[in-house]
């Protein structure tokens, strides 16, 4: 009896481990893409700061010039978003705060009550130099490391003030010397959102054939940790286009972008219909019928999204992608499939083929009238 419970909790303990498994192997391969994407920026960025506190401190000669990387390495960080107006951005917000940060320091030391009134200040000043928010932000900031540690930090007043300084004006020409395409990074998060289709629909597709429910919760539960690259993808491009409003005209309307974005909200919902595709095959496992040929069709559709991703990555044309998708398309007709189960996941297929048929430039009626037309007066 004593051994009844243990027994019990025992398929749940390796149901609750294999979920941790395919949650951290996902997690883990996200990581990874997302690493290399960034490895560009990463690596400039902190050159920049190295670069700085070198200069502030063999060539100007202060003793720890701590502000100069910090000011390069806030301005740049290690993202795409490098345009030269919000560099400047940043490094006014870096040297307004630190400059404000020293005198109030001075005048009137440090405590709880000057660090609440130089943030107060700080920020006040920054807002009615620019509009700009990141600005107003670091001005608050530093003038608040300032204050807090006046007594501690290393260097006169116009020394820290002469090292961020420094650390903005390398910021800025690095980011004029060493631009980053915003474009690359969407194109490489577009490849990252279509690969995780594919491999959900490929799970799926495994999980189907062999009847397996655990196999078709992996996918589920991959398939919802997906979200988060699907929605930096999206995240990314819109701020992306919303940035070209300050470039030249010859930007102003990028087409690439605007692909990306409509991509990124198609991806999304193929993505949704994906996770209730799996919900529902979980559910229905262990009675469908013509599971083979329901994973013919998720193979194909996984091929497609592979293939997708891959023409965004690269920018190749997406109209010789459609042909496997509309042969798909043709065959999408409930009533061939036997067991109402299974016409349900055909059913929900459609939208998925939908869905990527879309991706490929096709518009929503285009894509609708592909589908071979369900016949409902077809006895089922």
């Amino acid at each position: 009896m004593s051994n009844g419970p243990a027994r019990a909790d025992a398929p749940r303990r390796r149901f609750d481990l294999r979920r941790a498994r395919v949650l951290l192997v996902a997690r883990v391969g996200r990581g990874v893409r997302r690493l290399r994407s960034n490895a560009v920026g990463i690596v400039s960025a902190s050159v920049a700061a190295g670069i700085a506190y070198a200069i502030a401190l063999y060539l100007v000669g202060h003793e720890v010039p701590v502000f100069a990387a910090i000011a390069a390495w806030v301005c740049l960080g290690y993202g795409n978003d490098r345009r030269p107006r919000k560099v400047a951005e940043l490094a006014l917000g870096v040297t307004l705060g630190v400059a404000f940060g020293e005198v109030f320091a001075h005048l009137f030391g440090t405590g709880p009550v000057q660090i609440a009134v130089v943030l107060a200040l700080a920020v006040s000043v920054a807002r009615l130099v620019d509009g700009a928010q990141m600005l107003a932000m670091q001005a608050g900031v530093q003038a608040v490391v300032i204050v807090g540690f006046s007594t501690t930090l290393l260097g006169g007043g116009v020394g820290r003030w002469l090292d961020a300084l420094i650390g903005g004006a390398l910021a800025l020409l690095t980011a004029a010397l060493l631009p980053l395409d915003v474009r690359k990074r969407a194109q490489s998060l577009a490849a990252s959102g279509m690969a995780e289709l594919a491999i959900t629909a490929e799970d799926l597709a495994r999980g189907i054939r062999l009847a397996d429910p655990e196999v078709l919760n992996d996918a589920l539960v991959r398939a919802r940790g997906s979200q988060g690259v699907i929605d930096e993808w999206n995240t990314l491009v819109r701020d992306a286009l919303e940035a070209t409003r300050l470039t030249p005209s010859a930007l102003r309307h990028d087409d690439l972008l605007t692909r990306l974005q409509r991509a990124s909200t198609l991806c999304d919902r193929a993505m949704r219909n994906l996770r209730v595709i799996a919900r529902r095959s979980w559910s229905v496992s262990a009675t469908m019928q013509d599971n083979d040929r329901v994973a013919d069709i998720l193979e194909v559709t996984a091929r497609a999204s592979r293939d997708i991703g891959v023409a965004f990555g690269s920018n190749a044309d997406l109209i010789r992608l459609r042909p496997q998708l509309l042969a798909v398309a043709g065959d999408l007709d409930p009533q061939a499939f036997t067991g109402w189960q299974t016409q349900t996941l055909v059913v929900l297929l459609r939208s998925l083929v939908v869905d990527l048929l879309e991706l490929t430039g096709m518009t929503g009626t285009q894509a609708r009238e592909a589908l071979i037309e369900i016949d409902t007066g077809r006895p089922g």
